[in-house]
């Protein structure tokens, strides 16, 4: 019995898990040490510091063995509390919960102990409720989105001393020692302004992360090419190749404050979003690598049912402007928030006609995307809102999938073949409800295909990993709302927008190319009316 559990069920789920995991590792957040970003070699931006020999020698080993005791821990719980059960009893189910409880408990301790990478390795776990059972998203969601470990005070002030060369109380005229709240990379304080008084949001980096993340990562790097050397069919070195861009991008405030200029920019172009949404206005003068200074904005979290209600922000009209500002920056802009998940959104009251704005947080990790890869991409989102499988065929092989294009629409929707091609079950098939039975069937299709998972994902445009990521915490989203709305009519008509755009840039919008647009918009409306009413019909049958 123990055999097969662990053949059939343990195993699997931890292909799976180390799977999602190193993406989420590589992919949010990674690097290797002493990447450089910048062409100019004398630019310092974009580097992670080489560990100092103490760390390697000392520090290295500890996390390398807590990494390895936390994962036998878990296996070993599975396997021991198991023993001897009858999988379709009661009693099997309901050890399987306690295990799964104990296991994330486990894990959250890991990230804790570890901070930095770890911890956005268990914030990815906590948006892929798809994936992994109820026990782990629960813990990370609840733990580790806001509520991190802090930094002490003497190191915040440590921290603002060596990036600007004074005390901190020559910047600010008040600074709260006791964080608001506290991330995987840094923290957020409450600060004053010298002059007007007025209150400032300062966040601080931990101090120790920059150094940690280049030695995790290292030893990332060495197990991927560990197990590359020993299973060639298992080649992951696409994660570190990936990951040269991230980290060191997320660890320098300069950029993020970069990204949020550019953001702000970006939405003020956009009649939709100019006025709805909003960005925090970035203090340049008291921005360091390790240090960004914003404004302080009050809000609610979109998971405050109450406080939603209490500003009139409807959970459907807060669904809509999300799904319409994200289908906009990926499709119209190319310019991507690639870490969209519910602590870095807020909703404020204002005076504005419609009574509330969003405000998006932390811009640290942004992804560009050029025009051929947005445009293709556009394609294929609309192929697959819509069913269109000669559509998703030709997308998928334009993007070095034509092997495998199930697998890949599986991975861009988290739904089965048959789901996807079902267009008569309407747009909505692929929304985030899914039966216990759905994330069962998903789940072991994953453990099924993780090695053809990871080669497809070697093979794709690099541009397509982060959007992954960024889909998966906009599926959270959504299920934090809980609002019911169908996000994906939205993207299916910001996708045609984008490829009328670019018909009508590519023919000088000659009288053609406006007839063509104006004809697809309307066979975008004709089919998604069809689908819903056939939907409908259906339902009641």
């Amino acid at each position: 019995m123990t055999t097969v559990f662990f053949g059939r069920l343990v195993l699997p789920r931890l292909r799976q898990f180390c799977f999602y995991g190193g993406c989420a590792v590589a992919i949010s957040s990674s690097t290797s040490m002493m990447v450089t970003l910048q062409d100019d070699a004398t630019d310092e931006r974009g580097r992670l510091p080489l560990p100092s020999v103490s760390t390697l020698v000392f520090r290295m080993p500890v996390r390398l063995g807590r990494d390895a005791y936390c994962a036998g821990s878990i296996l070993m719980d599975y396997m021991w509390s198991l023993r001897g059960l009858d999988g379709t009893s009661e009693a099997y189910g309901q050890e399987m919960e306690a295990c799964h409880a104990r296991g994330a408990q486990r894990l959250l301790q890991l990230c804790f102990s570890h901070g930095g990478i770890y911890i956005k390795l268990g914030q990815h776990v906590a948006m892929l409720d798809h994936l992994v059972p109820d026990a782990y998203v629960r813990t990370m969601r609840q733990n580790l989105l806001d509520r991190c470990p802090v930094s002490s005070w003497a190191s915040v002030e440590r921290t603002i001393r060596e990036d600007f060369g004074c005390p901190w109380n020559e910047l600010f005229e008040e600074l709260d020692p006791i964080p608001v709240a506290s991330a995987s990379l840094a923290q957020v304080h409450m600060a004053r302004d010298r002059t007007t008084g007025e209150k400032l949001a300062v966040k601080v980096q931990h101090e120790d992360v920059r150094e940690m993340s280049a030695v995790d990562l290292a030893a990332i790097e060495g197990l991927v090419k560990f197990v590359a050397w020993i299973a060639p069919d298992a080649d992951f070195t696409w994660l570190v190749r990936e990951a040269h861009e991230n980290l060191p991008r997320e660890l320098d405030f300069r950029i993020e404050a970069e990204n949020a200029f550019a953001c702000r920019d970006m939405l003020e172009s956009s009649d939709a979003l100019r006025g709805r949404v909003v960005i925090p206005d970035v203090d340049a003068l008291r921005t360091s690598p390790r240090v960004l200074t914003m404004e302080w904005i009050d809000g609610v979290t979109i998971g405050d049912a109450g406080g939603l209600k209490d500003i009139s922000c409807h959970p459907k009209g807060l669904a809509r402007l999300i799904a319409t500002c994200f289908s906009e920056m990926i499709y119209r802009f190319g310019f991507v928030h690639a870490d969209p998940h519910v602590a870095n959104m807020l909703v404020r009251s204002t005076t504005s006609p419609h009574g509330w704005q969003l405000v998006l947080l932390d811009h640290g990790l942004y992804r560009r995307l050029d025009d051929e890869f947005r445009i293709e991409y556009s394609k294929l989102w609309k192929s697959l809102i819509l069913g269109d499988v000669g559509g998703i065929t030709e997308s998928a092989t334009n993007m070095n999938a034509a092997d495998s294009v199930p697998l890949f629409a599986g991975m861009l929707t988290q739904r089965q073949w048959r789901d996807v091609t079902k267009w008569e079950k309407g747009s909505s098939r692929l929304g985030y409800e899914r039966t216990e039975r759905e994330k069962e069937e998903i789940q072991e299709y994953v453990g099924q295909h993780a090695q053809e998972i990871g080669s497809l994902l070697g093979k794709v445009p690099r541009e397509l990993l982060l959007l992954l990521k960024t889909n998966d915490c906009l599926r959270a989203v959504d299920k934090e709302l809980g609002a019911g709305y169908n996000t994906f009519v939205v993207t299916a008509r910001e996708c045609v927008k984008a490829i009328n755009r670019h018909r009508e840039q590519m023919h000088h919008a000659s009288f053609k190319s406006r007839v063509g647009s104006w004809r697809d918009r309307l066979h975008l409306e004709m089919r998604l009316q069809a689908m819903h009413a056939y939907a409908y019909v259906m339902s009641l049958s």
